[in-house]
């Protein structure tokens, strides 16, 4: 989700390869897709835990036939799931771009507030009030 989060911002590019074309509606665009897919098999293999556990409590005290059926598909599918994942974000750590200069604006557009807290120690250790 942060780099789908800082790409927003400009501050980072996922890899884009040559014929690669990024938005449908918007050519020019270059959407994380890649992240976005991530994000997506994520949601599905945290969703996987809780086809077992409502198995697992429907089970009438003892092993029944009918958790067989989802352990066949939630462990493999579980385990694909995670391998594309950890595929996809090495691709993405290879050929990541950052904008230095984007960042940079970004940290000096922030850093007046990033540093009240500091100023706020300072005065509540001098004895003012919060």
């Amino acid at each position: 989700g942060d780099i789908r989060l800082l790409a927003n911002l400009k501050e980072v590019e996922e890899p884009f390869a040559k014929k690669q074309i990024g938005s449908s509606a918007m050519a020019y665009k270059r959407n994380p897709m890649r992240s976005e897919r991530v994000c997506s098999l994520a949601r599905y293999v945290i969703g996987l835990p809780n086809a077992a556990a409502n198995t697992h409590a429907n089970q009438w005290f003892e092993r029944t036939l009918d958790d067989s059926a989802i352990r066949r598909i939630i462990l493999p599918e579980g385990f694909l799931a995670t391998d594309v994942i950890l595929t996809l974000l090495a691709n993405i750590s290879d050929g990541m771009v950052v904008w230095p200069e984007v960042v940079k604006s970004h940290v000096m557009a922030e850093l007046p507030f990033m540093s009240t807290e500091v100023i706020l120690m300072e005065c509540v250790k001098a004895g003012g009030d919060r």
